[in-house]
């Protein structure tokens, strides 16, 4: 096998994309060779995406299909998951988001042996079996150091429309402490594009990219956790010019993600729809 062709529906992208860094950063598999189609540039501008979903789920040899609720209700789905059972050398069909084994009685998956996304032991037989395959050298320490911040982040994954958070038990009280001087906070434009400063960069998988903006962005029926938060620019590589420590930008949000991490507490990743860099 060359590689693992990731089968999910497009709705539960930013999920997806934490199985992906976990199968690089916990074990081992090279971003070029995993196939998906929400990672940017995957698919070549003007060719025949349906042909090519098929020649890479051939190619690639393992099927890996994340199975939501979304992905049940999705025909194109559908229509992956019969390549990958016609096509693919293997299947390793993952439950994920609150599908369970019921909600399969009528598909073709009704008696296939599944693993789920939110079992710690489930991911160490699909570890082994990728070992075994030759898919990935060993490496257990990493995959068991790396495996509990991997299920911390996939259990605390919540659906809000377009808002993605991992915690909603803050205090709407919070304030700066007395005396502590506040991040300056940007109010967008009219036409909804805010400007900022990069103030750091985070290292992250090389697929993304991830810069600290100096301040804040004020965002509207998001202001009760301005306080308790430091704000990131994520998007994937290759999606915009990448700045510096420093430059300004000009940048309108997509959507945002509120997530927690051991060295910088809790941080707000946000997507954008559009940004450049202006000096």
């Amino acid at each position: 096998m060359n590689g693992i062709f990731i089968s999910h529906s497009t709705k539960d992208r930013k999920f997806v994309e934490q199985i992906v860094e976990f199968l690089q950063l916990g074990m081992g598999v090279e971003l070029r060779k995993i196939f998906c189609t929400s990672l940017y540039g995957t698919l070549p501008t003007g060719e025949d995406f349906i042909k090519i979903i098929k020649d890479n789920v051939k190619e690639r040899g393992m099927v890996l299909a994340v199975i939501t609720p979304e992905y049940l209700k999705s025909q194109f789905c559908m229509m992956e998951l019969g390549a990958a059972w016609a096509g693919a050398e293997r299947l390793y069909p993952i439950l994920a988001l609150g599908t369970e084994y019921k909600d399969l009685e009528s598909s073709p998956l009704a008696k296939v042996q599944m693993r789920k996304a939110d079992q710690e032991r489930d991911w160490g037989v699909i570890y082994d079996e990728l070992v075994k395959y030759q898919m990935i050298s060993v490496n257990t320490p990493r995959f068991y150091e790396k495996l509990p911040q991997f299920m911390e982040s996939i259990s605390r994954f919540k659906r809000k429309s377009d808002q993605l958070y991992t915690s909603d038990l803050l205090p709407d009280d919070i304030r700066f402490p007395a005396g502590a001087k506040p991040d300056p906070l940007y109010m967008p434009d009219p036409s909804g594009y805010y400007s900022v400063t990069i103030e750091a960069e985070r290292s992250v998988p090389s697929a993304y990219r991830c810069y600290k903006i100096k301040g804040k962005l004020v965002i509207e029926g998001l202001q009760k956790w301005l306080d308790s938060e430091s704000h990131w620019i994520f998007y994937t590589e290759g999606a915009y010019d990448d700045p510096k420590v420093g430059d300004q930008v000009r940048l309108k949000i997509s959507k945002t993600e509120r997530r927690t991490f051991p060295d910088i507490g809790f941080a707000r990743n946000i997507y954008p729809a559009d940004m450049e860099v202006i000096g």
